[in-house]
């Protein structure tokens, strides 16, 4: 599959995107400017918004125009003649323009220590093309010439023959120092020989790791031979873990600092961190520390919820488990200082992902052959510990921890769900916004209604409930049916269940963009400017197209690909629940709905006001939608020139 080449560049010039799981992404924006300023001495300077349309997402209609901001609230909401009775000698006045002014935005979940890996590390991101991806490496190499290893991400299993990559690529280009890239999904490795050398992963060890594949969580993928490919699936990738660089806590903090700029560019000052992938022990700790480090300092200018992992097969047992997690109550306790840098939540997998067809999928979902011996239960990652499950979420609900479960498959679904309402009997305050299913990509119609009735929050990637070639060339080939298929990302049937829907890019997969954000989310197609950059815009491979009649049967598309509307398409939401799901929805799944998330009095004055009047645009132009300034807390943290 061919996508255009695009090139990463930075601000001043434009920011422009990473891989997604669907596939990888880029989005230039305006020139801008992440402004730097400090409260006034005596915290009374006053900021007042007018001639704007105001997004309040509190359930009021009255149409106000003007947001008034003192002290870092929101001290007025309503029309201009009442904001500018506000005004003193040195308040700021600013002309919204008639655009939009709503609340900054929330990432329900992200990994936001990946800006490590942004500034430091390989970046594969967009580049689709095996001899395009060497060039980069290539060039990587020779400009640090001086690293004993070298790491990265942003490769896809659709640029690969059979979805799997091959260490003779990298060995063209890097054949006497370990090479580590992961996936930009996170779910497997990519390594060249010198890396299974150093690391031992000889013939011998592949098999004996592999049959033992549900115990270890992975598998190393073989040739005909037995011999490894350089393909780590899953668990396998932790394999790599010890030839991983350490990054200081100084480092970490200049990456970090740079993240929540470009972050707040984008309309972003509130996220759900997922926790720490792949980076090594000492990286891990030096992360937490630069951040709690950060906040203590007062310079973060975001509100971060962060987790720590608890795994199935990393422990035999809950008691060990137990430990485990005793530990991290102590170090939570220590890293939570502050209102802006948090670790209050235990992250838990129920399931893998699709692509690796390691998703936990009810019977007949997949398609036959996909699965060793066709059985679905090789991909519960909790066989035979499903009590330590229940146990996890008893222990953390006891403790006061939020639970937030990766979930895929629609069998991984019910488990998980299963668990929670046994906890629930147990402490029932779990259903107050302490629970999130994230990703949902496959949950039957009786669960969705389940997660309502438990509490459950549905975190989901209107970036991801799109067609493009994953789904004819990665997903469609692994299910049963296309009708199987055509059943993912439901959105507006969990809002309709009355299931509290927030979003997620799940960044390092899909680097977050309003405007992709927002489209996706109402139409389930993929922007206009997605398909430039993925296909180039005179593509002779894939068309594009908004119309839901035109047929989707494979047989229908083989002189071009369709990238087209995903049924099912009336799951695509509507503009008051895409805002709701982007502010206040996603602050409820960290327990912040009541300070952030909505325009009104009293809130903190953590808004943006847009390039458009996102209600009045054309659907088309809202692909391009984004923040021309961000506010936190009252202060300018981002302005575009």
């Amino acid at each position: 599959m061919k996508r255009k080449l695009s090139v990463l560049l930075f601000a001043g010039a434009a920011v422009l995107g990473l891989a997604a799981c669907s596939g990888g992404q880029t989005n230039e924006t305006a020139e801008s400017t992440v402004v730097e300023t400090e409260a006034s001495e005596d915290g009374g300077s006053v900021t007042i918004i007018t001639n704007g349309a105001v997004e309040q997402i509190d359930g009021t209609e009255e149409g106000p125009t003007a947001v008034v901001i003192q002290d870092g609230k929101i001290v007025f909401v309503g029309d201009d003649e009442g904001a500018l009775e506000y005004k003193t000698d040195d308040a700021e006045l600013i002309d919204a323009g008639g655009n939009t002014i709503m609340p900054s935005m929330t990432e329900a979940h992200m990994h936001f220590y990946t800006g490590i890996s942004a500034k430091y590390e390989i970046d594969l991101a967009d580049i689709i093309e095996i001899e395009d991806m060497q060039a980069v490496i290539r060039e990587f190499v020779e400009n640090d010439p001086e690293l004993e290893e070298y790491v990265g991400t942003g490769w896809q299993v659709s640029s690969f023959e059979n979805g799997s990559p091959t260490k003779d690529i990298l060995d063209e280009v890097c054949p006497d120092k370990p090479m580590m890239l992961q996936e930009v999904d996170g779910h497997a490795y990519w390594v060249n020989s010198k890396a299974l050398e150093v690391l031992g992963i000889d013939k011998e060890y592949a098999k004996e790791y592999n049959d033992n594949y549900i115990q270890n969580g992975g598998r190393i993928v073989v040739d005909a031979d037995g011999e490894p490919t350089g393909h780590l699936k899953e668990a396998a990738g932790d394999l790599v873990t010890p030839l991983r660089p350490v990054y200081s806590v100084e480092q970490i903090k200049e990456a970090m600092l740079e993240q929540q700029d470009w972050l707040a560019s984008l309309g972003f000052t509130s996220f759900f961190d997922a926790g720490v992938l792949n980076m090594g022990p000492e990286t891990a700790d030096n992360y937490y520390t630069a951040m709690s480090e950060l906040a203590k300092e007062g310079k973060l200018n975001v509100r971060v919820h962060s987790s720590f992992w608890v795994q199935p097969y990393d422990f035999d047992n809950f008691e060990d488990c137990k430990e485990y997690i005793d530990e991290w109550l102590i170090k939570a306790d220590e890293l939570s200082e502050t209102e802006y840098f948090k670790v209050n939540t235990i992250k838990m997998m129920a399931d893998q992902v699709l692509e690796e067809a390691t998703a936990y999928m009810s019977e007949g979902m997949y398609a036959d052959g996909v699965l060793e011996n066709n059985d679905i239960e090789s991909n519960n990652i909790w066989a035979g510990k499903e009590d330590m499950l229940e146990q996890i979420i008893e222990y953390g609900a006891e403790h006061g921890l939020n639970l937030h479960i990766h979930e895929i498959g629609d069998a991984a679904a019910t488990m998980a769900l299963d668990a929670v309402e046994k906890a629930e009997e147990t402490y029932p305050e779990l259903k107050d916004d302490r629970v999130s299913l994230a990703h949902c990509q496959f949950i039957n119609k009786a669960d969705q209604e389940r997660m309502k009735e438990l509490g459950v929050s549905a975190i989901v990637a209107p970036y991801w409930a799109v067609m493009d070639d994953y789904y004819w060339s990665v997903y469609l080939p692994l299910m049963s049916s296309q009708e199987a298929l055509d059943t993912q990302y439901p959105m507006a049937s969990l809002e309709k269940a009355g299931v509290n829907v927030a979003f997620h890019s799940d960044y390092v997969v899909t680097k977050p963009d309003m405007g992709w954000l927002f489209y996706s989310a109402q139409t389930r197609v993929l922007p206009q400017k997605m398909f430039d950059i993925w296909y180039g815009e005179d593509s002779e491979e894939f068309f594009r197209s908004t119309d839901t009649s035109v047929s989707q049967k494979p047989e229908d598309n083989v002189d071009k690909i369709l990238i087209g509307p995903l049924k099912q398409w009336d799951e695509a939401l509507t503009l008051d629940e895409t805002l709701e799901a982007a502010t206040i929805n996603g602050a409820r799944t960290i327990n912040l709905d009541d300070k952030i998330g909505s325009i009104e009095e009293g809130k903190s004055a953590d808004i943006m006001i847009l390039n458009m009047n996102i209600r009045e645009a054309d659907i088309e132009d809202v692909e391009n939608v984004a923040p021309i300034r961000t506010f936190f807390e009252g202060r300018t943290v981002y302005e575009a020139k």
